[in-house]
């Protein structure tokens, strides 16, 4: 679940969340420019020592999530998107950004990709690839590095057979995202 520090927009209070506007966040290096029709939140990841704890958190750098979504978030949801995704229609884009610990050995499974991924294919997408299968969703989940940091990137999208047009709609948010 999200900590209670973190910055975040959240169009939950609006009538339409189609209304929201433009915003930018950053958090510890992850930079997001928000597009209108799309709800973040970027936190630091459970765990993370506070920015407070100067030493502690210079070690590791703390870790940081991201969640983005085309439809209102419930405020309370898993790292990987429980709570939201179930929630989700037929048009509904979910992105999870994850940070793994600094300190830990970096492995085979980031060792494949370099930078965020921002060209992904309806090809890629498929129910297996989902934390939990939920009718008619699907998923994708990639692993990936930047600067020695190590990052997956899960997207879900609320139809599996509207994949042709949702996933250059996950595309459009991924060019909006820097990490340095």
């Amino acid at each position: 679940m999200f900590p209670r520090e973190q910055l975040s927009h959240t169009a939950s209070t609006l009538k339409d969340w189609a209304v929201t506007v433009n915003f930018h966040i950053v958090l510890s290096g992850v930079s997001i420019d928000v597009p209108d029709g799309w709800e973040a939140e970027l936190a630091w990841a459970e765990g993370s020592p506070s920015p407070s704890d100067f030493s502690r958190f210079a070690e590791s750098g703390g870790r940081v999530v991201a969640h983005l979504a085309n439809f209102v978030m419930p405020a309370e949801r898993g790292d990987y998107g429980s709570g939201a995704v179930e929630t989700m229609d037929a048009n509904a884009v979910f992105v999870a950004l994850l940070e793994f610990d600094r300190s830990s050995r970096p492995g085979a499974l980031f060792a494949s990709r370099k930078g965020l991924p921002v060209d992904l294919h309806s090809r890629d997408f498929s129910p297996d690839q989902l934390q939990r299968r939920l009718p008619g969703q699907s998923g994708l989940q990639c692993f990936f590095t930047v600067r020695e940091r190590r990052f997956v990137l899960y997207v879900v999208i609320g139809s599996h057979r509207r994949r042709e047009v949702l996933a250059p709609e996950a595309n459009r948010l991924l060019r909006r995202i820097s990490i340095s």
